[in-house]
């Protein structure tokens, strides 16, 4: 007879989303969230890295989002502070993911100047929006994941930490529910002491039609929901 693998260890594990606020999407995430507790028992905090002000258009995208970027509809603090706010009215945190989502690789971001104007614009917006500058943790993540030695220098120079985390892959194109689940699963049965950290999108439809019911699933399955902390 076959001895059968012990069931994976239940890990902890923290929620992050990307490239808000868009209306219709970032509200159903929130909605969701608000019905989780963290491990003290409180409302689940998650972090959010906002986009300050991605273009609406599709050709004006192309001069700022990666070459082989499908997914051109990305939030707006700008557009959108009421989502800022209600974000941060619920406790949640507010990161930087630049003003326009720049793909690190184009030419003008290899130069110091250019991303501190992505970083220090994304602030403007913030602080409309209700972010306060001089108490809030100032959290930095690079679109795409792509921290380069001037997107790390530039934004370590302007005050922020680095944020990494796993993608569950809710931004892969064609990547439907059984994929993520399969992704997530993949980050949490990998061993390790520290909690996860997930990035989900709270721009992609895969993500804001079925985050409730993941997260339920996950619980259930013995993982450990906690607050985000970076």
């Amino acid at each position: 007879m076959t001895p059968q693998k012990p069931a994976p260890t239940p890990r902890a594990f923290m929620l992050s989303f990307d490239d808000g606020p868009l209306p219709g999407k970032t509200d159903a995430v929130l909605d969701v969230l608000s019905r989780f507790r963290g491990e003290d028992g409180e409302p689940l905090r998650a972090g959010f890295f906002m986009v300050g002000d991605a273009p609406e258009r599709f050709l004006a995208g192309r001069r700022y989002f990666a070459p082989y970027e499908l997914w051109w509809r990305k939030g707006s603090m700008r557009r959108h502070p009421e989502l800022v706010a209600r974000a941060l009215a619920e406790g949640h945190i507010i990161g930087n993911h630049t003003v326009h989502h720049v793909w690190a690789r184009w030419p003008a971001y290899r130069h110091m100047d250019a991303v501190r104007e992505e970083i220090q614009g994304w602030e403007e917006h913030a602080e409309a929006a209700g972010w306060n500058h001089p108490t809030a943790p100032r959290l930095f993540r690079a679109p795409y994941l792509l921290h380069t030695p001037t997107m790390t220098a530039a934004a370590t120079e302007l005050g922020y930490r680095i944020v990494g985390g796993q993608t569950v892959g809710d931004a892969t194109p064609r990547n439907g529910l059984r994929a993520v689940e399969q992704q997530i699963r993949h980050i949490l049965n990998t061993p390790d002491t520290q909690p996860a950290l997930l990035i989900f999108h709270d721009i992609r439809p895969v993500t804001t039609c079925h985050l409730g019911a993941l997260l339920d699933r996950l619980q259930l399955e013995g993982h450990d929901l906690r607050h985000f902390s970076a």
